[in-house]
């Protein structure tokens, strides 16, 4: 896993690995320059860009930017620096390298001060443009002056042109706070990841985000990482998944009971519930509302349905209480919720199981809805609790705006999961995982996943995993992760927008198998 902080933690963590392991903050310079040079060098040659242009400010990402400028020389390129503030204000170790690359002769490169929009227009070639945005990186506060916003608008309004931003785009503070940044192909991060350049329009103006090897062990920056978040990798994931006994049976390798399901959703149960086999377990009972059978009948084969009383809207009724009950006492774990209605008998069903059956579950969709106003029970079901809501159900249960999450997700995730003592998966792009202490962000999965049905696959996948090994932290990160790679690979044959829910169900042996 790997570190991730915020543009502020990460400068402090900076400073504190120079001090703590001697490294001059030049050779980190260096260093980040070199490889980013590297980088850019085969960049350009891959994408036909002629005109390498290196955009420059007058803090540390300028010297990564002086740096590359001179190691892409040095490859063979030639290199234009444009310099959007007066050298004189260049100090420390950016001073020490715009006085290294000022000395080489002009048919090596071109280094001009642009003053404004029509500076930029008369340096700029207009086509084939490879621009290296190393202007502010995550040293930016404010607001953009009013010449750099025009500069970085006519960038992103140029064709056949590319971005590289250096470390993070340049304007980019916080998620609300993008309109004026460039918007970049590739950022390269170095040493670690930044959360403005993962969450929303962040990452949209962020592209793809390639780390950098600045010569530092990942480790150390581990030391530093206070806020504890994380983002999780193949590698976290790789061999560590739940496995069956050679002398294992049905019952001993998780058990799995599901109340799901109402008129129109019968999808929801049936998808819930097919993951949930597919990705391991030993025996999956779905409860439906007792009129639904002869359709989940025909749409199962392997699933056992179980039917229960229902309400005069044919979702399952509180008269269920019993039978439920003793299936939860059956299973390793449970999920309530995927398609199973919002009716006043349902919602007081759902609310009293939580409330009097101990239990391994993991709470999704309409069950979520049912918790709005009672979540206090979540404290008392000594159990391990997993939620699955999307930033609209989070949003329903905390009673805040989305917009008002958005602007301090993990704060707000953390208080929430520590507050109520359960794992909270926080669906979204990308999905982040925490139980109050650590907060992990998934690296897999793409917009292919924005389609009906594939919430239900994900709450299945992780109430899979949970029977399996009773580890609820775990399974959720497990399984968010799962679900993203069953999403990475339909992405290569589907494209954006054709991928549904139940093509998920028939990649999950194959990714499994691929992090065994």
């Amino acid at each position: 896993m790997k570190s991730v902080f915020t543009n502020k933690e990460v400068l402090e963590a900076e400073r504190k690995i120079i001090t703590s392991l001697g490294i001059p903050s030049i050779i980190l310079m260096e260093n980040a320059g070199k490889n980013s040079a590297s980088f850019i060098f085969k960049y350009a040659q891959e994408n036909s860009l002629k005109n390498v242009y290196i955009l420059t400010g007058k803090g540390n990402n300028a010297g990564d930017g002086f740096v590359i400028a001179r190691h892409l020389i040095n490859i063979g390129l030639f290199v234009n620096v444009l310099l959007f503030f007066d050298p004189k204000e260049l100090k420390g170790d950016s001073l020490t390298n715009f006085n290294i690359i000022r000395k080489y002769p002009e048919n090596y490169l071109s280094v001009k001060k642009i003053s404004g929009l029509s500076d930029f227009k008369k340096a700029v070639i207009t086509s084939d443009n490879l621009f290296i945005d190393a202007v502010f990186g995550v040293g930016f506060k404010g607001e953009l002056e009013t010449r750099l916003k025009n500069i970085f608008k006519y960038i992103n309004s140029s064709n056949r042109k590319k971005i590289i931003s250096i470390d993070m785009v340049s304007g980019l503070d916080l998620d609300y706070n993008t309109s004026e940044c460039l918007n970049a192909n590739v950022t390269l991060s170095m040493g670690s990841k930044k959360i403005s350049t993962l969450f929303g329009e962040g990452k949209l103006k962020s592209g793809e985000v390639k780390d950098v090897n600045i010569g530092v062990d990942s480790k150390e920056f581990d030391k530093f990482n206070t806020q504890k978040i994380f983002e999780v990798e193949f590698d976290d994931i790789k061999g560590h998944l739940p496995k069956r006994s050679p002398l294992a049976h049905k019952y001993n390798s998780g058990k799995v009971f599901i109340a799901a399901g109402s008129p129109g959703f019968t999808g929801a149960a049936f998808l819930s519930s097919l993951s949930s086999l597919r990705t391991g377990s030993g025996a999956v009972i779905l409860g439906i509302p007792e009129s639904l059978n002869p359709i989940l009948e025909a749409k199962t084969t392997e699933v056992i349905t179980y039917l229960l009383p229902e309400s005069s809207e044919k979702t399952i009724a509180s008269g269920a209480f019993d039978r439920i009950k003793e299936k939860i006492s059956w299973a390793d774990a449970v999920l309530l919720g995927p398609g199973i209605g919002r009716n006043h008998d349902t919602v007081n069903l759902i609310i009293r199981i939580l409330k009097e059956i101990k239990s391994n579950y993991v709470i999704d969709a309409d069950a979520l809805f049912a918790l709005k106003n009672n979540l206090d029970i979540l404290k008392r079901n000594k159990g391990k609790i997993i939620l699955t809501p999307h930033y609209g159900e989070f949003s329903n249960l905390t009673g805040l705006s989305i917009s008002e999450i958005k602007k301090d997700l993990i704060n707000i995730s953390k208080s929430f999961a520590k507050k109520y003592g359960v794992i909270l998966v926080l669906k979204n792009s990308p999905t982040i995982v925490t139980n109050g202490e650590y907060t992990f962000i998934n690296s897999s999965g793409k917009e292919n996943l924005a389609t009906i049905g594939t919430g239900d696959v994900l709450s299945g996948i992780i109430v899979s995993l949970l029977s399996q090994s009773k580890n609820s932290l775990l399974s959720a990160i497990q399984g968010v992760y799962i679900h993203g790679r069953c999403g990475d690979e339909l992405y290569g044959i589907h494209n954006v927008n054709s991928t549904i829910a139940g093509d998920l169900i028939g990649k999950l042996p194959e990714i499994k198998l691929s992090l065994c």
